[in-house]
């Protein structure tokens, strides 16, 4: 291969892999609130990217999305929908839960 073919390739295989990176920079993830349970309850997202994730609030009351973990806590109010930015994280499981209803079972991040 000539050394012209090896930068177009290392140059394209450059610009491929930043735009994967990119991509999922730019993944949302939703979860709702609904009924006294965040659906879904858990949700899978790729390790060492950061990402988002959109809660809506479907109850008729205000609710806190919080993670000690993640080092979140959010207020959503009723029929409200808000966006939570995460970090890159390393592979594991994170916690979230409503702080307001201690009966609400909680949801989990999970990194892998």
């Amino acid at each position: 291969m000539r050394l012209q073919q090896k930068v177009l390739l290392l140059v394209g295989l450059v610009l491929l892999g930043s735009a994967a990176a990119a991509a999922a920079q730019d993944a949302v993830h939703e979860i709702k609130l609904v009924n006294g349970r965040f659906e879904p309850s858990q949700v899978v997202v790729p390790p060492n990217t950061p990402f988002k994730v959109r809660v809506t609030n479907a109850d008729k009351a205000a609710i806190e999305f919080e993670s000690f973990e993640l080092h979140r806590e959010r207020v959503v109010q009723p029929g409200e929908t808000i966006t939570v930015y995460m970090p890159a994280l390393a592979p594991g499981q994170y916690k979230f839960f409503d702080d307001f209803h201690s009966d609400t079972p909680a949801g989990v991040i999970l990194v892998q």
